[in-house]
């Protein structure tokens, strides 16, 4: 352990937190101010959120603007989750800013916090969601070095979290040239109606009724499902019955869009389902399409990504309170493009090669998250 003093981060800066406007006031929304979700944290350098609120949204809130080099942290859900904003904005609730006095270097501060996550998500309280407060995060004390050791300490993370976004730039030049790809395969093509090469239905609602229902199974929900890709890293769990589980289970080869979110251009986001071990079921935000046997599952859903499609969703999206939704009547009408079996196939091979590159890349970045989350562990007990 390090010698270095131990040090309350409520001593070490000022804190604060955000608001939500009134979903209610739809003048409140998509004015000048960025406004920062949990969503927009990524662990890294925070520019652009995919919500903003206006001037009279902030008046009329608990929100507030935070200087650009602050340091932001969730307090709900992905606990521990931060960012460093690069430009002045505000955030909603879930989300703690932190802005350090002269003794502690942001840089140091901000990997100092990223070693405190496992311990904080520990402590995190709560049902369905756990979360912490600015109490919990006050008390939290961290070695406190010479400002040129926190300097060197900071470089030396800084250095593997810069290969770290190396990499996911990376990912994302295949991801965008898979999409252009996969769009130039749809031009020009004849379309169908989703419901004429799929099997639509919607997932279960979440709520109070469903405490006394008895099995227990895990569900995927919005958060789950992106563009071409589902994550199964933070799976949660509902009661159900027999009869809602039998329909509502997931299998091999099934297509999850989602029906809401608050950036209109992420409605509609699809992805293959894979058998995982584990039984799930999926959430009414979700729909499911399950395509008919003479449609491939990854040449839907690489259709539904395209740009023709995707022109659709957004056109048909709409909100009265700040969260964009379509419903799945409005999706069983989407017009999506039919492939020749030629075609179909050539678009396979291609999605099959994307795939193991991109495979090759995420294994590289769980390598080097790996060692960053080794290296802050050593730094912070005075073993770098």
């Amino acid at each position: 352990m390090s010698e270095w003093p131990m040090v309350k981060l409520g001593e070490l800066g000022k804190w604060a937190a955000g608001g939500t406007p009134s979903r209610l006031k739809a003048e409140y929304f998509g004015g000048i101010i960025p406004w920062a979700s949990i969503a927009d944290l990524n662990d890294g350098f925070v520019s652009m959120t995919m919500e903003s609120i206006t001037e009279l949204g902030l008046q009329n809130s608990s929100a507030k603007i935070y200087p650009k080099g602050s340091i932001l942290i969730a307090m709900y859900g992905s606990i521990g989750k931060l960012g460093i904003n690069v430009v002045p904005m505000a955030s909603n609730q879930a989300i703690a800013c932190f802005m350090p006095n002269e003794t502690l270097e942001r840089d140091y501060a901000f990997w100092a916090l990223y070693s405190l996550r496992s311990e904080l998500i520990m402590i995190g309280r709560g049902g369905t969601q756990k979360n912490i407060g600015q109490g919990i995060l006050k008390e939290q004390k961290i070695p406190l070095p010479p400002l040129g050791e926190q300097k060197r300490i900071a470089e030396i993370l800084g250095g593997v979290s810069k290969a770290i976004n190396e990499i996911r730039t990376e990912i994302k030049r295949v991801e965008s040239l898979c999409g252009a790809v996969v769009s130039l395969y749809a031009e020009d093509q004849s379309t169908k109606k989703l419901e004429d090469l799929a099997t639509l239905s919607g997932g279960l609602s979440l709520g109070s009724h469903r405490k006394n229902k008895p099995h227990s199974v895990g569900y995927l929900r919005v958060a789950n499902v992106f563009w071409g890709k589902i994550l199964y890293d933070e799976i949660k769990e509902l009661n159900c019955t027999d009869q809602e589980f039998e329909r509502t289970l997931l299998q091999d080869g099934d297509v999850l869009i989602t029906e809401a979110h608050a950036n209109r251009f992420q409605v509609g986001r699809s992805a293959v389902f894979r058998g995982e071990e584990q039984a799930l079921v999926f959430q009414n935000h979700l729909f499911r399409a399950r395509p008919n046997k003479n449609i491939d599952s990854d040449v839907l859903a690489a259709m539904l990504s395209s740009v023709a499609v995707r022109r659709q969703l957004y056109q048909m999206a709409k909100t009265t309170s700040g969260l964009n939704t379509i419903s799945i009547s409005q999706v069983r009408s989407l017009r999506v493009p039919v492939l020749d079996t030629t075609k179909q196939a050539e678009l396979l091979s291609f999605l099959q090669e994307s795939n193991k590159l991109n495979h090759l890349l995420y294994r590289k970045l769980s390598l080097l998250q790996e060692l960053q989350k080794s290296l802050a562990t050593r730094a912070f007990a005075g073993l770098l």
